[in-house]
C-alpha cells in the first residue's frame, strides 16, 4: 500500500470512529440520534421554518428530515403548524422543551467537538499518518471507555 493509500485508509477509519464517538455523545447528552439532533438544532436556530429550510441548514436529505421531524414532534421537541401561505407545507417551530434541550446539551457537545479538534497540525505525509494512527488509537480507547451508556432519564431514545 502506498503512503497516499495509507493516509486515505487512516482518514476513513478515523472518520468512522469520530462519527461513532460523536453519535454516542449526542445520544448520551440528548437521547437523540445525531441526525435528529442536527434537525432540532436547525429548527431552534431558524425559529420558524419549513422542512426545506432545515434541509438547507443541516445538509440532511428531505426524506431524513421528514422522518426526524415526525420523531421530534412525537417527543415534544417541535410542533408543525399549518402554513397559510402554502397548504402543501407546514411551519416548524421548536417547543420550549426542544429549546431547553438544545440550550442544555449544545455547550457540552461543543466542548466535546473542541476536544476532538484539539489536535496538533502536521505538515508532511509521514507525520500526518503517524498523527492519524495515534488519534485513531486514542479514539478507540475512548470508545472502549464509553461503551454504550444508557439514554439519559426522562428522554426517549430513538427506536
Amino acid at each position: 500500500m502506498t503512503s497516499g493509500e495509507m493516509i486515505f485508509a487512516a482518514i476513513y477509519s478515523l472518520s468512522q470512529k469520530i462519527m461513532l464517538l460523536y453519535s454516542k455523545a449526542v445520544l448520551r447528552e440528548t437521547g437523540l440520534n445525531w441526525q435528529d439532533w442536527r434537525i432540532l438544532r436547525a429548527a431552534v436556530s431558524l425559529q420558524s421554518c419549513r422542512a426545506q429550510d432545515i434541509c438547507e441548514e443541516s445538509g440532511i436529505k428531505k426524506s431524513h428530515v421528514s422522518n426526524g421531524l415526525a420523531r421530534l414532534e412525537e417527543y415534544g421537541h417541535i410542533a408543525r403548524l399549518e402554513n397559510k401561505g402554502d397548504k402543501r407545507s407546514r411551519i416548524i417551530i421548536s417547543t420550549e422543551q426542544g429549546q431547553n434541550l438544545v440550550a442544555r446539551a449544545e455547550p457540552k457537545l461543543h466542548e466535546f467537538e473542541a476536544q476532538l479538534a484539539n489536535q496538533p497540525d502536521v505538515g508532511d505525509a509521514d507525520a500526518l499518518l503517524n498523527s492519524l494512527r495515534s488519534y485513531k488509537d486514542e479514539l478507540g480507547r475512548l470508545l472502549d471507555d464509553k461503551a454504550d451508556p444508557p439514554p439519559p432519564q426522562g428522554r426517549m431514545s430513538n427506536p
